[in-house]
């Protein structure tokens, strides 16, 4: 009777070994790196305007109503405050400094820097700080995907031209890492920031930055069932 026990715990301990064994280094395998390029247009500009205003401890929960109210006047868009600072001066006024930026369309640039004076006021100024022709999040994440089905596109040719040279081996996609998605930098020069400061009409030029996609794929086909048989027994 213990003899048969003894079988029994042997087999229990050797069935699992063999199901454990991997299979992956058996299989044959092509690495290879692919690379999409695009270029992502975009008719928006980033804005930023900077913020300087005195005001009363009494209207400081108005503040960034207030504050939203008149940056709606140099462009009717979603304004962020991004950053807000206040200190207290001698006379007793708080000085707020802040910042706000919106994504505005290049039509709604021209004279921007002139708009900011027109709004400003005595013990609060609005200031034209930066413009940057930069794609929106929407953007980017839309070209990243279009990116991402042309590198799709690229591991798929390569698995049917595998498998016309070698069709007894049947490859097909075994993993695939992303392993660079190099993000479009800010886009600014003098010329298109005068462009914004100035009182002329948009042209209506989308401008482009180039987003480059690098992908590290690796080809498959299943091993030789010989070799599989010869590791089971």
């Amino acid at each position: 009777m213990k003899k048969w026990h003894l079988i029994l715990l042997s087999a229990c301990w050797i069935f699992p070994a063999w199901g454990d064994v991997s299979l992956d280094p058996l299989l044959n395998k092509v690495t290879l790196q692919l690379t999409a390029e695009q270029w992502v247009a975009t008719k928006t500009a980033l804005v930023t305007i900077g913020i300087n205003a005195s005001v009363n401890d009494s209207d400081l929960g108005k503040i960034q109503s207030h504050l939203l109210d008149t940056l709606n006047q140099l462009g009717k868009t979603d304004w962020h405050i991004i950053s807000f600072n206040r200190t207290l001066d001698q006379s007793g006024l708080e000085n707020i400094r802040a910042k706000a930026e919106a994504r505005l369309p290049e039509s709604a640039l021209a004279g921007l820097r002139d708009k900011a004076k027109s709004v400003s006021k005595p013990g609060e100024t609005f200031t034209l700080d930066n413009v940057q022709f930069i794609p929106s999040d929407d953007e980017i994440r839309n070209a990243n995907r279009v990116l991402r089905n042309t590198i799709y596109q690229q591991a798929k040719a390569e698995i049917d031209q595998l498998n016309n040279f070698y069709p007894e081996q049947k490859y097909y996609l075994h993993q695939i890492n992303f392993v660079n998605e190099t993000m479009p930098g800010p886009v600014q020069n003098a010329a298109l920031f005068m462009k914004a400061a100035a009182p002329v009409a948009s042209n209506g030029l989308a401008v482009g930055n180039k987003l480059r996609m690098v992908a590290l794929v690796e080809l498959a086909a299943a091993p030789n069932q010989d070799v599989v048989k010869m590791i089971h027994d």
